[in-house]
């Protein structure tokens, strides 16, 4: 027998390895970069040609079948939807395994403004159950349709088919072409993901403005909420309702959380220096009060900005008990045996309900704006609003009204016995430095008044 070169060995194994690298191990389908290599041809047919891009099912949903039944059934589960795509498609047409759950193919069409009959039937398949070794399971499958255009290129036109079959878990036939508004939104989240460390990290874009928190029946001034504003060097004023809730869905809410902590307390100090002793009122995310010591780090916080623990008042909603019921329970308990008041925030507008609202852990129920602003004059609707202020005074709690935008809701509140109240009626959201000239001037003029 003869020997093979050296050379030729070398060669052929790197020819080997070249295309092993080309093929999935778990699907032995044609890969991502077997797609990227193909492109070019899909942009250069003569016909128009259409990419789709299936998605077996979203990242939480398939690490619960990881989870549960291991990663052999779990790639069981990724064959079996291979097996059963390959079955719809045209036996001269390609499939490629570009991700663990995602499959690309592209189609001729006589439309590329039109759904191909081949996604309509994908859809359909897999609307029900797939079975894997005898188990029945949802697979949640997503179609995006994306036309090819050589422009995109590639790497891009597989980004942007991908963003389609995630749109098109929203939409009820399953299916949906690429949307560049709806994808815009996408990267401008992960952009603002991607900006606040920096964020944080600057003296000049993360600010907090203060509302005030009112006494009804007095009409003085005891607390302000603490509320986060970013000017963005580029993309200027983010609302907080924006990119909070992205943060929440990253580690970045912990360290968001304390920026706030931080810089909210020591203004209190500030204001206590001045000659104005009120309360702060601060957010916590559910993610914060899931998280071990979070107890801990707010009261070392108060301790090291001068702080007595009645001088903070702690923020949370109704979801956050549903998150980690609990070590949110416990950890809002410890805060209230030192000290801290404890408010729920927009109660009315989750999870409201009697049971649940009796073994609430916290000092003062701050009734939600869509309760207050329906009462613009005399007869308006508070059959629901009466009986909240009643039920919560009776279980103990004190009652805020947020969302006072009237002369007419304010006095209403006031008479129905509701302690407290914020909204634009007493005051907007103001920087630090405008609230003490609010505060002094209110220190001179006496407690507010309707007439103020």
């Amino acid at each position: 027998m003869t020997a093979v070169p050296t050379a030729t060995r070398a060669r052929l194994n790197a020819e080997f390895l070249a295309q092993l690298g080309r093929y999935d191990h778990v699907t032995r389908l044609p890969n991502r970069l077997h797609f990227i290599d193909h492109f070019d041809s899909f942009a250069q047919a003569e016909r128009p040609t259409m990419l789709v891009l299936i998605t077996l099912a979203d990242a939480k949903h398939y690490n619960e079948i990881l989870r549960a039944l291991g990663m052999a059934f779990s790639e069981d589960f990724v064959r079996a939807g291979a097996d059963l795509l390959a079955g719809l498609l045209p036996s001269e047409t390609i499939l490629y395994h570009v991700s663990v759950l995602s499959f690309i193919v592209a189609l001729p069409v006589d439309d590329p403004d039109a759904f191909p009959a081949v996604a309509t039937h994908i859809a359909a398949a897999f609307a029900g159950v797939i079975e894997v070794n005898a188990i029945p399971i949802k697979t949640q499958v997503g179609v995006g349709l994306l036309p090819v255009d050589a422009r995109r290129g590639a790497a891009e036109s597989l980004r942007a088919a991908l963003v389609a079959a995630q749109d098109s878990r929203n939409d009820p036939s399953g299916i949906a072409f690429y949307n560049h508004k709806s994808d815009a939104a996408h990267l401008r989240a992960f952009r603002l993901l991607a900006d606040l460390p920096a964020a944080m990290a600057s003296s000049d874009q993360l600010s907090l403005h203060y509302q005030p928190r009112i006494d009804l029946q007095t009409g003085r001034c005891g607390g302000a909420e603490a509320l986060l504003r970013w000017n963005h060097p580029l993309l200027g004023t983010i609302s907080p309702a924006e990119f909070v809730p992205l943060a929440e869905q990253t580690a970045l809410i912990t360290p968001l959380t304390h920026w706030v902590m931080d810089h909210a307390m020591g203004q209190n100090r500030r204001f206590l220096d001045a000659g104005h002793p009120m309360r702060v009122s601060i957010n916590a995310s559910p993610v914060n009060l899931s998280e071990e010591g979070f107890d801990d780090a707010l009261l070392r916080n108060c301790s090291q900005a001068g702080l007595s623990p009645h001088h903070v008042e702690l923020e949370f909603t109704e979801g956050t008990l549903a998150t980690n019921s609990k070590r949110a329970v416990q950890q809002l308990g410890n805060l209230r045996s030192a000290g801290v008041d404890v408010a729920l925030d927009d109660f009315g507008s989750g999870y409201s309900n009697l049971s649940y609202i009796a073994h609430i852990p916290a000092d003062v129920l701050k009734i939600d704006q869509s309760f207050v602003r329906p009462l613009q004059a005399a007869g308006d609707d508070d059959f629901l609003l009466c009986h909240i202020i009643s039920i919560a005074q009776g279980l103990g709690f004190r009652v805020c009204a947020e969302g006072i935008e009237t002369a007419h809701a304010y006095a209403r509140l006031r008479d129905l016995g509701c302690e407290e109240g914020q909204g634009y009626f007493m005051a907007r959201p103001m920087p630090a430095d405008r609230l003490l000239d609010w505060l002094d001037a209110r220190g001179t003029a006496g407690p507010y008044s309707l007439h103020n």
